[in-house]
């Protein structure tokens, strides 16, 4: 993992991360649970480029202990926790488009690069004829009677 429940002690505080571990019912359970979806999240974008996971820098962990913070959230997050979420996730975007770099990760090579890509599929009614439904087509659907 690119960070631990320590470090997110030490960058937002012991008091924040308790309250946060409070509104779970796993406690410290659910820290390490948001700490491990954090490292998928960034293994996602990361494999792109590199072989994962990638040596731990200090910047992966900030970017780690942000998103693991923002999953500790039941209820709404903050606006500047919804900030620093958007900013890392906004960063490993950069990253996998290469537009930034992680120091000192080994980089794939073009072999391993382009089997990570994924054939894209063919969207929704892409396989008939029309493409789309008209109002004509809508028209003839049963509707749903009754208020909800």
């Amino acid at each position: 993992m690119y960070a631990t429940r320590e470090d997110m002690l030490v960058r937002f505080g012991a008091h924040e991360i308790v309250q946060l571990e409070n509104m779970h019912i796993d406690g410290l359970d659910a820290t390490d649970k948001a700490l491990k979806d954090a490292t998928e999240q960034i293994n996602s974008y990361l494999s792109v480029r590199y072989s994962t996971p990638v040596n731990k820098t200090e910047y992966l962990t900030v970017v780690a202990c942000n998103i693991a913070r923002y999953r500790l959230y039941m209820v709404e997050a903050t606006d500047e926790v919804k900030a620093r979420y958007d900013e890392a996730v906004a960063w490993l975007k950069d990253v996998a488009a290469k537009k930034a770099n992680i120091t000192f990760a080994e980089p794939l090579t073009a072999d391993e690069q382009s089997k990570t890509y994924i054939k894209a599929v063919t969207p929704i009614g892409g396989s008939y004829p029309g493409q789309y439904f008209g109002d004509d087509v809508f028209a003839t659907m049963p509707t749903i009677k009754g208020g909800f």
